[in-house]
């Protein structure tokens, strides 16, 4: 038996300016293909990917789609994916967290195995990660949140909304997750880190029809805490569209909250989500009856209902919605110096590049606890 080729990978610098390549919900189609060229040809320094890696839970084989009702999960797809993304993470760091893709509910009740043995991170009280078994009702977030530091330069942290304990019990502040985060983000040293950026798969804040309020559970729970901590970005995939929010608090553009990036326009092969909750006709019929729970799906199904204007339904963009588009593409955010970022969002466009939206983010040094 042959060895398997040894690749290494330099870690960014620990000072400014970084290039960061951000992705989600990619998949492993033509689409993802063309997304990842275009990403490649950025040289980012780091890669963030949010959730959703493979869609093996969407394949009865190598080339057949799994049939509508069946619940079944393809594993070589997790190997085809890896050879697809090899000339990237061969050679670049990716921080990760897991999507709803990465569930792949076995029989046993036994979640993530594939996602956690596959992407480990360091365990508790530990410098790197020990075990790599699935998550359980005994210990439901293995693996599913973690923080890493660039030294000078930023803090990541990833969290989900995918634990069988927040699918059970919903979402409370005596959950082992959102102790960690707050004990994570109190300790936070801005002088040394001054970006914080915090990745979760599925939005808080999305105008699309499909996933729309879906989280809202994890909204209302942690999102105070993004405002004490004074969170400079928010990155989201799940909804296969590309959306960019304004600095924002519970449904209001306010400069003391993160700007919400939507990325989930990888390439899969759901395709792209198309309609806008205001103008797709006809409305969902949970617009007029979101007491219903229809539109919370089996694998989060947490029913939180918010109202905007007496609707629950948005009638118009909101103001709040800077820029918003259901292309496939990536995203690449530069880390200038302690006070700017440069955001670009680049749609596929073969073979041209296509930077459809850019801004320049400014972050201004807060004290804990001065807004919200």
């Amino acid at each position: 038996m042959g060895q398997s080729q040894v690749y290494n990978f330099t870690l960014p610098k620990a000072s400014f300016p970084v290039n960061i390549g951000v992705m989600a919900d990619p998949g492993q189609t033509y689409n993802t293909s063309v997304m990842l060229d275009h990403l490649r040809a950025t040289n980012p320094e780091l890669v963030l990917l949010v959730g959703d890696f493979t869609y093996a839970d969407e394949w009865l084989t190598l080339e057949t789609r799994l049939p509508d009702g069946l619940k079944y999960t393809y594993q070589p797809k997790w190997d085809t994916w890896s050879r697809l993304f090899q000339p990237l993470l061969s050679h670049v760091p990716v921080i990760h967290t897991n999507g709803n893709h990465e569930i792949e509910q076995q029989p046993s009740g036994v979640r993530n195995t594939a996602y956690n043995y596959r992407f480990p991170t360091p365990q508790k009280s530990s410098e790197a990660p020990t075990t790599f078994t699935g998550t359980t009702k005994s210990n439901p977030y293995t693996n599913l949140y973690y923080s890493v530091e660039l030294p000078g330069v930023f803090k990541s942290i990833s969290l989900t909304s995918y634990s069988i304990d927040q699918k059970e019990n919903g979402f409370n502040k005596e959950q082992e997750q959102y102790k960690w985060l707050e004990q994570e983000l109190k300790n936070t040293d801005r002088t040394k880190t001054p970006w914080l950026v915090v990745l979760v798969h599925a939005p808080w804040y999305n105008t699309y029809a499909t996933h729309f309020k879906e989280n809202e559970c994890m909204r209302q729970m942690y999102e105070w805490l993004m405002i004490k901590y004074n969170v400079d970005m928010m990155l989201f995939g799940h909804v296969h569209a590309y959306e960019r929010v304004k600095p924002i608090n519970n449904y209001k553009v306010d400069e003391c909250g993160p700007v919400h990036i939507t990325i989930g326009d990888g390439g899969n092969v759901e395709g792209t989500y198309k309609d806008f909750i205001d103008t797709v006709n006809p409305r969902p019929a949970y617009c007029d009856n979101p007491n219903s729970g229809k539109q919370f799906p089996s694998y989060q199904p947490q029913k939180c209902l918010t109202y905007q204007d007496g609707q629950y339904c948005f009638k118009q963009q909101p103001d709040w919605s800077a820029y918003r588009e259901p292309s496939f593409g990536h995203g690449n955010l530069e880390l200038m110096n302690a006070t700017h970022a440069k955001w670009t969002w680049t749609k596929n466009q073969w073979p041209a590049f296509n930077v459809a939206d850019e801004v320049i983010i400014v972050r201004k040094d807060k004290e804990v606890g001065s807004c919200g």
